[in-house]
């Protein structure tokens, strides 16, 4: 028996039916070759989305991880500045407690400045009489007016429109400036009565005037209780007065006498 040394050609047959009876079937032959190039586009295709696949899945996975981890660090930066603003609220509100404290502190230390600078002092150092209005003193003048010869002594009397005071001290007594400020005007002249005047600031000025000589000098700076006259055998007398915005007011309203 001769042996065929061709190699056969193998081809596949496909048949398709129906399930209708009175259908037809048909025969598809496909051959080896062609079936191995289908298999192997079909090979490639299924490589090529499954490299897609994997390529687009690993870059969806890197974006969100990426995008988790993004939303971590918001998180952590939101909580962070939370943190810090309620930090800054806490320091805000302290600044607006010690700024409110201070304009406090301001407010008085103004305040008290303002009412140490008002004449509330005695003008004298020591113990003083207030001079009542004396009608003999009147009458003695009346009769020293027949006598030509006669010398007039200078007084200190006191002017009823500055509503001043006389106050009558013993010897070696001063008198002192009531608050502090500045000497304004010092008046010294020969047959006058001398005077000298304080700025007080805040509208309050003050007046003292007497027969001996000022030892303060104008545009000084003086303190309260500094001395102004100092009190001898022939100057005992001294006028006082306060103005307040020009107008006068009363010394006794404003003295505070202690002890």
């Amino acid at each position: 028996m001769s042996t065929d040394l061709r190699k056969r050609k193998i081809t596949y047959t496909i048949i398709l039916t129906s399930d209708s009876p009175a259908a037809n079937y048909r025969r598809m032959h496909i051959k080896t070759g062609a079936l191995a190039v289908v298999s192997f586009v079909m090979f490639v295709a299924v490589i090529c989305y499954a490299v897609y696949t994997t390529i687009t899945m690993g870059g969806y996975i890197e974006r969100n991880a990426k995008q988790l981890e993004q939303i971590v660090q918001m998180k952590a930066d939101n909580e962070a500045l939370t943190a810090e603003k309620e930090s800054l609220a806490g320091r805000i509100s302290s600044l607006e407690d010690t700024l409110s404290r201070r304009e406090e502190q301001e407010h008085e230390l103004v305040a008290a400045h303002e009412e140490n600078y008002i004449p509330k002092g005695f003008p004298m150092s020591g113990a003083a009489q207030i001079k009542e209005d004396d009608a003999s003193a009147e009458d003695a003048q009346d009769e020293n007016d027949g006598n030509d010869e006669e010398e007039t002594t200078l007084k200190v009397e006191a002017k009823e429109e500055w509503k001043e005071l006389i106050f009558v001290a013993a010897e070696e007594t001063k008198v002192v400036a009531t608050a502090p400020g500045t000497v304004k005007e010092v008046r010294e002249a020969e047959g006058e009565v001398s005077y000298v005047i304080i700025d007080h600031g805040n509208g309050y000025v003050t007046t003292y005037r007497n027969l001996g000589s000022p030892i303060v000098e104008e545009g000084s700076q003086v303190v309260k209780g500094v001395a102004l006259f100092l009190v001898g055998e022939d100057n005992t007398e001294t006028g006082y007065s306060i103005r307040k915005d020009e107008s006068y007011v009363d010394p006794l309203d404003m003295i505070e006498i202690k002890g």
